[in-house]
């Protein structure tokens, strides 16, 4: 059997990712940090005196490792 490729892994990680974010959960990354979703509620936005009504929304977000 051969060996996945860097190419693979990065995909297979980023599957796993996507999968346990879209249901809610946080992936924590042992010596990098944690990806989570977020929450954005609506808001307005003002611009150059134009308002706009931004929709409600999750984000992602991430947050590195603190060092000990």
């Amino acid at each position: 059997m051969e060996s996945p490729s860097a190419d693979d892994v990065i995909e297979a990680f980023t599957d796993i990712v996507e999968h346990q974010l879209s249901t809610g959960n946080a992936v924590e990354v042992p010596g990098l940090g944690t990806f989570a979703v977020e929450h954005r509620p609506s808001a307005v936005q003002t611009e150059d005196d134009v308002r706009r009504l931004l929709p409600p929304r999750n984000e992602v977000v991430f947050a590195p490792e603190q060092d000990a």
